[in-house]
């Protein structure tokens, strides 16, 4: 009980820590996400493909505007609070910054973005999903402050009661009222609450915190943080401009489906942001402390420790994702299997570009990421034109695998030559044990073995061999849990 609490609670080395910092994290956002499932699943169900997917759109476009609320101010806090010792002005400053840019975003969406969408049901709703951006965006500058501390547990616990809040508010709009209205009312209202118990939670931290503030500091936090909001923009744009271009050349229904394969894999998203996050306090304070050598090593076995769980999600995931659909949202949403099996190919190229991207910012070579974030957003933008007015949604999820890949060109380039030693040499046992599944899959379903079966055996397999191969991804992880 002592190693247990030891690993959970405290902070003793730098694996332990990034580890206990991504399993409360995981732990959070799994709970919360398998909470919030529920509501999502009703929700999907009750309102329809065309009802869900002019929600999803709401949601979608209005995010577009969230990008004025932060320019990377949240995570310019993080690191701050961890490198430099004038923290209380830091955080002052940076808060008055962000309660009046989440103000002016809130207006933007309330009052023009109704005049732009082309969909006359979503206008309604802009107001009430301005107001949960917001309560989110609020949330996550609190949680910046646990974040420099490495105390991811507070964010995990806050994050599973804000979601119960979520799906009690939002099941209780969806049975008494059923529409996309009430069910955006539910999402701001459980938001909202989670915003006020952060705030109560961490209410020492804010205590007198605003006579600290400081208005010459306004100018070097927006000059550290401009690349990262150029960044942020296209980041947003990657994240939202499918739907977008979708919802103008398409109709309504493939909104829905779109939002139903896109589900799945933002939770994979989130997991991997999670996993950055954890790393990104120890990654400034390595920087801070001249460690190249160990940061170098961090980046390597984060990335391999990461690419060795991906792998088998992504294979049983496409192996899965017929059933999984129909289980989940039903025969009304089959149509977006392809979809969410071709945006499973887009998670290496996530893991791969958020965690580097996360160790430049630390750098404070922001630069790169910008070009990088650029880049991908064209080339999203660029292909979403091309392809979706001509085979859809399938379109859209190929163009967002281009724009992955596109992206992280820039960063493997910024730091191929720096840190010694290629992270892909480390990897190939991965590769082989994922080869090897693959053939035993093909044999399994040859003799009409069920899906569910398969995927069991796959990943038995895949972690067999790694354990055969004494692959050091899993002997770091075994070695720091027993």
């Amino acid at each position: 009980m002592e190693r247990i609490k030891n690993f959970l609670f405290k902070n003793t080395s730098i694996r332990q820590t990034v580890l206990k910092n991504t399993f409360w994290l995981a732990v959070g956002t799994t709970v919360s996400r398998i909470i919030r499932s529920v509501m999502v699943i009703y929700a999907a169900r009750v309102l329809g493909v065309d009802t869900y997917g002019i929600f999803t759109y709401a949601l979608s476009f209005a995010a577009l505007f969230s990008i004025f609320s932060d320019i990377g101010i949240t995570s310019i806090v993080t690191r701050e609070l961890v490198q430099k010792t004038e923290k209380e002005s830091y955080l002052a400053t940076s808060l008055v910054m962000k309660i009046f840019l989440v103000g002016i975003t809130v207006l933007l969406v309330t009052f023009l973005s109704p005049f732009i969408t082309n969909i006359p049901a979503v206008r309604p709703l802009m107001g009430i999903v301005a107001v949960l951006l917001a309560c989110d965006g609020l949330r996550s500058f609190v949680f910046s402050i646990s974040r420099s501390q490495n105390r991811m547990q507070f964010e995990a616990v806050l994050e599973i009661i804000t979601e119960f809040f979520i799906t009690g508010i939002g099941l209780f709009f969806l049975i008494v009222a059923p529409s996309a209205f009430h069910f955006a009312l539910g999402y701001a209202l459980g938001s909202g609450i989670g915003l006020i118990i952060a705030v109560v939670a961490l209410r020492k931290n804010f205590k007198g915190i605003f006579k600290h503030f400081r208005k010459e500091l306004v100018v070097s936090i927006l000059f550290s943080a401009w690349p990262f909001a150029v960044m942020a923009i296209f980041g947003v744009f990657m994240t939202n401009i499918d739907s977008f271009i979708i919802g103008f050349f398409r109709p309504v229904h493939d909104l829905g489906l779109y939002a139903a394969a896109q589900k799945p894999i933002a939770f994979a998203y989130i997991l991997i942001d999670f996993l950055a996050t954890s790393l990104f306090p120890i990654m400034s304070k390595l920087v801070s402390d001249n460690e190249e050598n160990k940061l170098g090593t961090l980046l390597r076995k984060s990335l391999a420790i990461s690419f060795a769980f991906a792998l088998p999600v992504i294979v049983t995931g496409i192996l899965v994702a017929r059933p999984l659909i129909l289980l989940v949202y039903g025969k009304a949403y089959l149509g977006s299997v392809i979809v969410f099996q071709l945006l499973l190919l887009t998670i290496l190229p996530m893991i791969t570009g958020v965690i580097i991207a996360n160790m430049l910012f630390a750098q404070n070579k922001q630069q790169t990421f910008v070009a990088s974030s650029g880049l991908g957003a064209i080339s999203n933008i660029v292909f979403d034109l091309l392809l979706i007015p001509s085979i859809g949604i399938v379109g859209s999820a190929i163009a967002t695998i281009i724009a992955r890949i596109a992206m992280n060109y820039p960063l493997i380039r910024a730091v191929r030559n720096t840190y010694a030693g290629s992270w892909w040499h480390a990897m190939k046992n991965m590769f082989l044990a994922t080869l090897f599944g693959v053939f035993l899959i093909f044999a399994l379903i040859l003799i009409k073995s069920p899906v569910i079966v398969t995927a069991i055996l796959f990943n038995m397999l895949y972690f067999g061999l790694l354990y055969f191969f004494n692959e050091k991804a899993l002997s770091d992880i075994l070695t720091t849990l027993l």
